[in-house]
């Protein structure tokens, strides 16, 4: 199974569309911050979250929702707004902001110098890639320099990220 969590009205094609909303493309109507979430443990093997992880309060639970139904080694995309960008603070809808760090705290021991603060959750993912999202030209340029311009001059609007589900049948 393959879940579009918060899919609106863009749901992507082969995707079951899940929103707390009832629109054209929704299969299934769900708070996605009432957890649990209906759908079983380990059954879905890609999950996309198009900006909406920014609309929900609670970030850690709501990862360690998508790990729980995610199979082993599922794939999970997400795109949310770079925390310093104007979009990010311009919607008064947006409760959490992220930076190319925050999912860090969702990896296995010693995957990254924040993964020592995983103990927060036990929802645990690699990090397949992450790529910041602003102005071409800026694109072309070395990642240090992409992120020292994202970080002091706002040149990213959002990140795009690639997260593989660790689980116990993994190893």
């Amino acid at each position: 199974m393959k879940l579009h969590l918060g899919c609106g009205k863009s749901k992507l094609p082969g995707f079951v569309g899940v929103d707390i909303t009832s629109l054209e493309g929704v299969d299934v109507l769900c708070d996605l911050e009432r957890i649990p979430w209906p759908f079983l443990t380990s059954s879905v093997d890609e999950c996309v979250l198009f900006h909406i992880l920014e609309h929900l309060r609670n970030t850690v639970q709501v990862m360690e929702e998508v790990w729980r139904i995610c199979q082993p080694g599922a794939i999970v995309r997400i795109i949310v707004p770079y925390y310093n960008s104007p979009g990010a603070f311009q919607d008064p809808t947006h409760v959490r902001f992220f930076t190319e760090r925050t999912f860090d705290y969702f990896t296995q021991d010693n995957a990254t110098e924040l993964s020592v603060y995983n103990y927060y959750s036990k929802a645990r993912f690699d990090i397949v890639g992450i790529e910041l999202q602003g102005r071409r030209a800026v694109k072309r340029l070395p990642r240090r320099l992409q992120l020292f311009l994202a970080h002091h001059l706002a040149t990213c609007h959002s990140l795009d990220v690639r997260l593989r589900a660790r689980k116990q049948e993994d190893a």
